[in-house]
């Protein structure tokens, strides 16, 4: 028996992945005795992207949050399976009387001296380290460890002395959802007064480096004549706690589901991703399919995605964002046969289809 496990997953591109995952293995012949354990947050997303249940899969709706000492040894459905897969870990149990397959992305380990710590004060920045060693911990006792690209596999060698074998890359893609026009769902975007719609998609995370948009919004206005607002889908609680001058330089949608997420692409003029710090992300992706210019952070994780699909910019150096987006809606716009050709990129990349048949392979063969 296998459980295919996303009940951790609430926010982000995780709850992407799970969505993409179960929703193109449904096509697929299943294993006999598959379960799902998915979130709320997975479960309305699969709703929202038209998911129907095969009668042969056991399906359940339930919530885990992070890390929780008192439930470590706790006895749980899971111990019933032979194989656990957790799209996106660590799998906070002990022991585990399965075979632990563990999808990791969690770029802070891989990447311990990175400059975002220098961001936070001393207190939060040992507590940062404390979880991230107890996190490590966990992701060290899986038996199967699944990563999105060959720098994610190098670094846990690197820092975590995982024996590389015991690692498999299996490639990000783009959601199917994409190829399919009829199941997207409209956004409300407000009409606001700008030259320049700039969207960002994702969650307020320090590394995600968006702290610099007031910033890029007044160097556009001052040294290019542009006036530019974000666009941004923050939670209430991520929003209220920005700072005034962000809240003015920037508009926030709200979360999205996946359905909407095509919808939000497109009716952007840009997508901005200053990102610091990740494993892999599919907004590069997803902005290229989407046939929109992408202006990102020049980081090893942007260009091997990208390639020469993008328009780089140095995250440290506001300026030097404003003046990438200057280059593109300071003269003629956008060129289109440069979109077009970074929307074939993105495309063949990867492929849900290709991503479930890696992902099946290694929980069956894991029995």
């Amino acid at each position: 028996m296998i459980l295919i496990n996303s009940s951790n997953l609430h926010v982000g591109g995780g709850v992407q992945v799970a969505t993409s995952f179960i929703t193109e293995m449904s096509s697929l012949n299943l294993p006999h005795g598959l379960a799902l354990l998915v979130s709320d947050e997975v479960h309305r997303n699969l709703g929202a992207s038209g998911y129907t249940v095969p009668q042969s899969v056991s399906y359940s709706v339930e919530n885990t949050y992070g890390f929780n000492p008192l439930g470590l040894f706790r006895k749980s459905s899971m111990d019933s399976f032979d194989t656990v897969f957790t799209v996106f870990g660590p799998l906070y149990r002990w022991p585990t009387p399965f075979r632990n397959i563990v999808g990791f992305a969690q770029p802070w380990i891989i990447y311990p001296n990175n400059e975002c710590y220098a961001m936070l004060p001393l207190l939060q920045r040992l507590k940062m380290r404390l979880k991230f060693k107890i996190q490590s911990w966990f992701f060290r006792r899986a038996d199967v460890l699944v990563v999105e690209l060959e720098h994610v596999r190098q670094g846990l060698v690197r820092e975590l002395g995982i024996p590389a074998e015991r690692i498999h890359v299996v490639h990000n893609c783009l959601s199917s959802i994409y190829h399919r026009e009829d199941l997207w769902q409209n956004v409300d975007i407000p009409d606001v007064e700008c030259d320049v719609r700039l969207g960002f998609l994702g969650r307020n995370y320090l590394h995600k480096n968006t702290a610099i948009f007031p910033q890029v919004a007044g160097a556009l206005e001052r040294k290019h004549g542009i006036r530019a607002k974000f666009f941004v889908t923050f939670t209430d609680e991520e929003w209220q706690a920005c700072s005034p001058d962000f809240r003015a330089a920037c508009v926030n949608i709200g979360p999205l589901t996946v359905a909407q997420c095509p919808n939000f692409y497109r009716a952007m003029d840009a997508i901005v991703f200053p990102s610091l710090l990740e494993c892999f992300s599919a907004t590069p992706l997803e902005a290229m399919a989407m046939e929109r210019p992408l202006i990102a952070s020049d980081r090893p994780f942007n260009r091997d995605v990208c390639g020469p699909h993008a328009h780089y910019f140095d995250p440290m150096d506001p300026e030097s964002a404003a003046d990438r987006v200057a280059t593109i809606f300071g003269g003629e716009g956008a060129d289109r046969q440069a979109l077009r050709a970074a929307r074939d990129h993105a495309i063949s990349f990867s492929s849900p289809r290709k991503r479930v048949e890696k992902y099946l392979a290694l929980v069956t063969s894991a029995r």
